[in-house]
């Protein structure tokens, strides 16, 4: 069916209004994507790719990532390190912190701000003002108060343990205000009558916990953990300016290993072995943004519709 002149000026102008975030997103991340998916399936180097025929290799640059390169191997690994223990403190203090400040306290709106502060910094100072609260050996501004304590000088950039410690730390700090306040949201959208009923019957905090407020949020808390996750995944600049993935590469992630090899002129890991690293790095969020879409959607529709439909269908074509 044709449409009318109205209709088409209506897609028209639809059109015109998105064309400046249409030729941003099309610039900057359709073309830049297309790009290195094709560079990944060469050996192509950073200062010579616009001045030599690109030289195709097939897959032997994602055959590479899994057969030789333990180095990225061990980045995968620290990755996931990271990711998967940032962010079950994350979303176990957002919690908890939510539930407190849902509570009639003095000055709660004093205590949002305050938790929220850290996430209007940018990830940049953020680093690098714990960088210079965590270095300085034993005269560093932790030490410092630590020694009242009567507890030893800690090198907290040490050893791997500590030193993923201290990363771990600086992404909660980071992202708490964010993940608290998704979750204080839907907290203060449970049913109030629920809660009060349990109440009434005898469950205490621990039980209405467990039984109504969280599996009444549990697409917020879906929500937030697959976001982190994915972000996670992505860890760079914190993980930079930090320990540089040191020590050795206790605390190397994927995204530091591959704006390193991206660099590279010499060996097998230049350009095109980085763009092949991104692109498992892509599939790797892709899986969970794929999670997250099944898990969301997953009982909105309700178990008959497809029954329904089908009898709406046959009593039109009755008719």
């Amino acid at each position: 069916m044709a449409k009318s002149g109205f209709e088409r000026k209506k897609i028209l102008r639809f059109f015109a209004y998105i064309s400046p975030w249409l030729i941003g997103f099309t610039a900057f991340t359709i073309i830049p994507m297309g790009m290195s998916l094709i560079y990944s399936f060469t050996d192509a180097k950073m200062v010579t790719v616009n001045s030599e025929p690109l030289n195709f290799v097939g897959l032997k640059n994602y055959f590479l990532i899994f057969t030789e390169d333990k180095d990225f191997q061990r980045a995968i690994l620290n990755t996931l390190i990271y990711s998967v223990i940032k962010v079950a403190l994350l979303v176990i203090f957002s919690l908890l912190i939510a539930l407190l400040l849902d509570k009639k306290i003095i000055g709660r709106k004093v205590f949002r701000v305050m938790i929220y502060l850290p996430a209007v910094i940018p990830v940049v100072s953020v680093a690098l003002l714990w960088k210079l609260i965590f270095t300085g050996g034993e005269f560093n501004i932790i030490n410092y108060f630590l020694s009242y304590l009567g507890i030893a000088p800690v090198n907290f950039f040490g050893n791997g343990v500590s030193a993923m410690g201290t990363v771990i730390f600086v992404g909660i700090w980071s992202g708490l205000g964010p993940t608290m306040l998704i979750v204080l949201a839907a907290i203060q959208g449970v049913p109030k009558d629920l809660l009060e009923a349990a109440s009434l019957d005898g469950a205490n905090s621990v039980q209405r916990l467990i039984h109504i407020i969280i599996p009444c949020i549990s697409k917020a808390l879906i929500f937030v953990i697959l976001t982190s996750l994915i972000s996670s995944l992505q860890a760079y600049a914190e993980v930079k300016l930090l320990t540089e993935g040191g020590p050795g590469n206790s605390t190397t992630t994927m995204s530091l290993l591959i704006v390193s090899n991206a660099f590279k002129t010499l060996g097998k890991k230049t350009l095109g072995y980085a763009c092949a690293q991104g692109w498992l790095v892509f599939a790797f969020t892709l899986v969970f943004g794929i999670i997250y879409v099944k898990l969301s959607t997953k009982g909105d529709k309700p178990k008959n519709s497809g029954k329904r439909e089908r009898r709406v269908k046959n009593v039109k074509e009755k008719s």
